[in-house]
C-alpha cells in the first residue's frame, strides 16, 4: 500500500485528542450517505410510479390513434387493412364516438354527459383487450340483463341495445347492471309541431361495468356496439377514429410516420388525419413526472452540497491539526505531490465510503418498501434502537469491557435491524384513505430502481468529494516544511 493511502486512512480514524475531527469526518460521511440514499429512494419511487402508469396506459389504450380531421372516415375497412399491412402493427380497430347526455330510468333530469364509443367488440379486443376489463360480459346485444329489461318494460318502451359504463361513471350516477339508461343523441323536429325541437332518445340496458384500473377511463367512457352507434348517429359505414396496437409500444413514432405516409390526403377527407402516439397523448403526465424528478434531484443535491462543505471544512481543520506531521513528512522526503495526494485521497475515501453506504441504505429501503415480509409493527424498530443506548449507559456505569470497534458493530447491527422493521411497504389507503387508491388504482407505493442512475450518482458523489478536497490538499502541499515543524 502506498503511504498516501495508509496515512489518509489513519488520519480519518479517531484518537482521543482528535475526537472532534473524527466526529466531523463521521458527519461528512453521513451527509454523503443520506444524500445518496435519499436520491435513490425518491427517484426509484418516481420511476416506479411512472412505470406503473405506463404499463396501465399501454395495456388499456391503443398505441396509436388515427382521427379523422373531417369528422369521418369513408371506406374505413380499406383504411384498416392498409394500416394492418404496415410492419409492426398487430391490429387496428374502428371506433365512432360522440359526447352524449344520459338519463337514468325514472329520472326527469340529465345525469351526466359522457363520451360514448361505438366499438366492434372483436376488433376492439385485439387492440385494447376490452372484454378483459368487463366482468361476465359476452356481447352488447345478447345479455340476460336485456332480456330482463324487455320483460320488465313489457313492450312499453323499446330497448336499442346494451351499454357498458365505466365503473366510476356508474357509481357517480347510481346505476348497476340491469338498469335502463336513456341516451340523448340529438335534437330533431317534433312531428306534431315542426317549429319545435325534441330530443332523440334511445333506451340502453347497462350490461356491464368497465374497470380497467385507469381512473381516466373508468370515470369517463361508455361503450355501445359499433353498428348500433352508426345507425343512431346516422353515419352508416362511417367512423371517426381508428385505434392501432403495435408489436412493441416503443415503435410508435416510426409506425406513426409510416401511417401518415400510407394514409395521405384524399378528396372527401378534407384534411390529413390526426395521428397521435400514446407518448403524445400522455405527454403532459410524463413531463410532469420528469419535472418532479428534476425538482427532487435539485433538493437532494443541496444535501450532498452541504456534505461537500463539511468535507472541505474537515480537511482544512485536519491540515491545521496535522501541520507538524506534514513538516515531518516533508523533512523525510515526501514531495508536494505526495502531500497533495494524501489529502485528496482522504476526500476520496469519504466519498467512496459515503457512496457505498448510501447505495446500500437506499437499495435496502427500496427493497423493504416493495416487499411485505410478515406483519411487524414499525415501533419495534424504535425499541431495537434503544438496545445500544442502554448498553452504552451500562458500559459507562459498570465499566463493561466493550471496546469502541465492538460497540460500533453493535450500533450498525441495531440500526440495520431497526430499519428492517421501520421501512415497510407504504399503503396509500392507510395514509390518504381509500379515495386515492380508487383514483390512481395504486395502493402500495411502487418502486423501480434505475441502476444506471444509481451508478451515475455514485460517480458524481465521489467526484464532488474529490473536488472538495482539492483546496485543503493544495494548502497542505504548499506549507513551508520549516514553519510546519515549528508549529505548536
Amino acid at each position: 500500500m502506498k503511504y498516501e493511502w495508509f496515512i489518509a486512512s489513519r488520519y480519518l480514524k479517531s484518537r482521543r485528542k482528535q475526537a472532534f475531527i473524527s466526529i466531523i469526518s463521521i458527519i461528512s460521511v453521513s451527509g454523503v450517505t443520506l444524500g445518496i440514499a435519499a436520491v435513490i429512494i425518491v427517484i426509484s419511487t418516481l420511476e416506479g410510479v411512472g412505470h406503473e402508469f405506463k404499463e396501465k396506459f399501454l395495456v388499456n389504450e391503443a398505441h396509436i390513434t388515427v382521427q379523422s380531421a373531417h369528422g369521418h372516415f369513408p371506406n374505413y375497412q380499406e383504411k384498416i387493412e392498409q394500416i394492418e399491412g404496415i410492419e409492426g402493427v398487430v391490429a387496428a380497430s374502428p371506433v365512432i364516438f360522440r359526447a352524449l347526455a344520459i338519463q337514468s330510468e325514472g329520472s326527469e333530469s340529465l345525469e351526466a354527459v359522457i363520451p360514448v364509443k361505438g366499438i366492434d367488440l372483436q376488433q376492439e379486443d385485439s387492440v385494447t383487450g376490452f372484454s378483459n376489463f368487463v366482468k361476465d360480459f359476452e356481447s352488447f346485444n345478447q345479455s340476460p340483463f336485456i332480456d330482463e329489461a324487455n320483460i320488465r318494460l313489457a313492450g312499453k318502451e323499446t330497448i336499442s341495445g346494451g351499454i357498458v359504463l365505466g365503473y366510476h361513471v356508474a357509481r357517480r350516477i347510481g346505476v348497476v347492471p340491469g338498469d335502463v339508461l336513456r341516451l340523448i343523441f340529438k335534437m330533431v323536429r317534433s312531428p306534431a309541431n315542426p317549429g319545435t325541437f325534441m330530443p332523440l332518445m334511445r333506451n340502453f340496458v347497462v350490461v356491464g361495468l368497465y374497470q380497467s384500473g385507469l381512473y381516466l377511463h373508468d370515470n369517463v367512457y361508455g361503450f355501445i356496439d359499433l353498428e348500433t352507434a352508426q345507425t343512431l348517429y346516422q353515419k352508416p359505414d362511417q367512423i371517426n377514429l381508428i385505434e392501432v396496437r403495435l408489436v412493441h409500444a416503443d415503435m410508435a413514432p416510426k409506425v406513426r410516420d409510416d401511417i401518415r405516409q400510407e394514409i395521405r390526403f384524399e378528396p372527401g377527407l378534407g384534411a390529413m388525419p390526426i395521428t397521435m402516439t400514446w407518448m403524445e397523448s400522455r405527454a403532459d403526465f410524463f413531463q410532469a413526472l420528469q419535472l418532479e424528478k428534476l425538482a427532487t434531484m435539485v433538493v437532494v443535491a443541496l444535501i450532498i452540497l452541504v456534505a461537500v462543505f463539511n468535507i472541505a471544512s474537515t480537511l482544512i481543520m485536519m491540515v491545521m491539526e496535522k501541520t507538524q506531521d506534514i513538516g515531518i513528512l516533508r523533512a523525510m522526503g515526501a514531495s508536494k505531490k505526495g502531500i497533495r495526494k494524501l489529502f485528496i485521497r482522504q476526500g476520496g475515501i469519504i466519498g467512496i465510503l459515503g457512496s457505498i453506504l448510501g447505495t446500500a441504505l437506499g437499495v435496502y429501503v427500496c427493497w423493504r418498501l416493495e416487499f411485505q415480509i410478515g406483519n411487524v409493527p414499525r415501533w419495534y424498530g424504535v425499541l431495537i434502537l434503544l438496545v445500544p443506548v442502554v448498553l452504552h449507559v451500562c458500559r459507562r456505569i459498570f465499566r463493561l469491557p466493550i471496546n469502541a470497534t465492538a460497540f460500533l458493530v453493535i450500533w450498525c447491527i441495531a440500526a440495520a435491524v431497526s430499519l428492517y422493521f421501520i421501512a415497510q411497504p407504504i399503503y396509500l389507503d392507510d395514509i390518504f384513505g381509500k379515495n386515492l387508491s380508487l383514483v390512481y388504482q395504486l395502493n402500495q407505493l411502487p418502486i423501480k430502481i434505475n441502476w444506471i442512475f444509481v451508478g451515475l450518482m455514485n460517480l458524481l458523489s465521489i467526484g464532488t468529494c474529490w473536488l472538495a478536497a482539492l483546496y485543503p490538499a493544495h494548502k497542505a502541499a504548499n506549507l513551508n516544511p520549516v514553519e510546519a515543524l515549528r508549529h505548536e
